[in-house]
């Protein structure tokens, strides 16, 4: 029954994610941000409302800080070993073009790898330095996702002329938001919200039940689930020949993800969230920072060597790499 449960709670998020997702888009539309705004930090906003809610629920309700801190790190390895994972399923068949990070998912790619080397640090100090119950080091993460957040606003104009040549839209404040829309942002949200909660409860229970311990399900099945929404966003991108759109919501969705592990923290009472933390969970983190490193060389400098003439080879490297953490986490549950 508990895997029923968690199979309808993925599948609520799965469809509201995209609901939502698209009435972000429309969003944009009516008030005129930037593309690249919506990429990166609307739209990474919006599909890691799983990961917030289902981390907050893990950390707040069920008392299960390993589980929230899995459900983070492996949210982001699974994030890029999807959008690995599309490249070689869709892109092979709708584009042939070298796939290029555009400056924006520059930017946002090395502040993620700036923002998971913080957690990293965390993780290696276990709880040594410490404000009250509040970390050190989710002192630190928040302050770096806040002012990565105001360079990627200054940065936009700048990346629009680059780019394309042209300045962007201006958001128009006068304009309406439409009462319609508001409902579906409201209603989507708040769906995906319910259905994250059972599933950070469900993944603890079954956890227990199946004794594979919260550290390997919070990385394989709450993660996953939880990457829906991005799932969704990406192979949409993916499908209309914007790799670039699909990377920025990609590394926009974990550099907002680690900042939620600041917010854990200061919702978890009993110690640092870091000194609650297995030791496997390093070995997560640090596949999470070594799959963006090589997305973000292999889309500036990569070639595009394939396997059989079909595959791309950094494309199949990065999807088995993550597929060798899952076995590691499981041989070390």
């Amino acid at each position: 029954m508990i895997w029923i449960i968690f199979l309808l709670a993925a599948v609520a998020v799965l469809i509201s994610g995209q609901r939502l997702t698209r009435a972000g888009d429309e969003l944009a539309e009516v008030t005129g941000m930037s593309r690249g705004f919506v990429g990166v930090i609307l739209l990474g906003f919006v599909t890691s409302l799983p990961e917030l809610v289902s981390t907050l629920s893990a950390t707040v309700i069920v008392k299960a800080p390993d589980l929230a801190l899995g459900n983070i790190f492996g949210s982001n390895a699974a994030n890029l070993a999807i959008l690995a994972l599309l490249d070689l399923i869709v892109v092979q068949k709708v584009q042939e073009k070298r796939r290029r990070l555009d400056s924006e998912n520059q930017l946002t790619a090395y502040l993620s790898l700036i923002i998971i080397s913080l957690a990293l640090m965390g993780l290696a100090s276990r709880g040594f330095w410490q404000i009250l119950h509040l970390d050190l080091f989710s002192v630190f993460i928040a302050l770096a996702y806040i002012l990565g957040l105001k360079k990627l606003h200054k940065f936009q104009p700048a990346a629009v002329n680059a780019d394309t040549g042209a300045e962007g839209n201006p958001a128009d404040e006068d304009k309406t938001i439409p009462s319609e829309l508001k409902r579906s942002l409201m209603l989507n949200a708040g769906i995906i919200v319910i259905a994250s909660m059972t599933l950070a409860a469900s993944a603890e229970h079954i956890a227990e039940v199946t004794g594979w311990g919260s550290t390997f399900v919070g990385n394989s099945l709450l993660a996953i689930a939880t990457s829906l929404p991005e799932i969704v966003v990406t192979f949409s991108a993916v499908r209309i020949g914007s790799f670039a759109m699909a990377a920025g919501n990609i590394f926009g969705s974990n550099l907002f993800n680690i900042a939620i592990l600041a917010l854990a923290d200061l919702c978890y009472f009993h110690s640092s969230i870091f000194a609650a933390a297995a030791p496997s969970q390093s070995l997560i983190a640090a596949i999470g920072l070594l799959l963006s490193g090589l997305y973000l060389f292999t889309g500036l400098y990569g070639s595009r060597k394939k396997l059989a003439g079909r595959w791309p080879l950094d494309s199949l490297l990065i999807v088995g790499v993550y597929l060798f953490s899952l076995y590691a986490l499981f041989a070390m549950r």
